[in-house]
């Protein structure tokens, strides 16, 4: 006898076990699939060298200033040889591959929790962005690109009408 046995015959109500009415039935069963659906979904695409866990993705701060936008991303052991970067209208796109190195072969692993293999990471940007003087930094794994906003220009400018 489970704990819900018990705890149902202790309430007057509850004397007898009952199955639920078929609607409800059907509904929990629906529950629990789109729960295991979420899941699913929460850990992401399994990857075989992380024991059926969520493949590597770096984590990304966008912080903006009066003058500049920033995108910080973590990527620990990664060197600039290991990144691609590239601007589209979609916006800022980060490629990468985080390689397993292993000297000693003759190690057997048990555990291993160190996830390796590549990420394409997009940044939407905001419009109003000088594009083309963006700058990319990696230090202590850790990459910051650097976008200023384009200057705007004040007064009036004269536009020629063409004949």
């Amino acid at each position: 006898m489970g704990i819900l046995d018990k705890v149902g015959a202790l309430l007057p109500w509850r004397s007898e076990r009952r199955e639920p009415p078929p609607a409800l039935a059907e509904s929990l069963a629906l529950r629990d699939d789109l729960d295991r659906w979420l899941q699913r979904l929460m850990d992401g695409p399994p990857d075989s060298r992380t024991l059926g866990g969520p493949a590597w993705m770096p984590s990304v701060d966008v912080t903006e200033a009066d003058d500049k936008l920033v995108v910080t991303v973590e990527v620990p052991g990664l060197e600039r040889d290991d990144l691609d970067l590239g601007i589209t209208p979609e916006g800022l796109i980060i490629r990468g591959e985080k390689r397993e190195e292993r000297e000693d072969t003759r190690k057997d692993y048990r555990l291993l929790e160190r996830r390796y293999g590549g990420f394409v990471r997009t940044v939407p940007l905001p419009p109003g962005l000088a594009l083309d003087r963006a700058e990319a930094r990696v230090k202590r794994g850790v990459l910051t690109v650097t976008i200023p906003k384009a200057t705007e220009r004040t007064g009036t400018r004269h536009i020629p009408i063409k004949t």
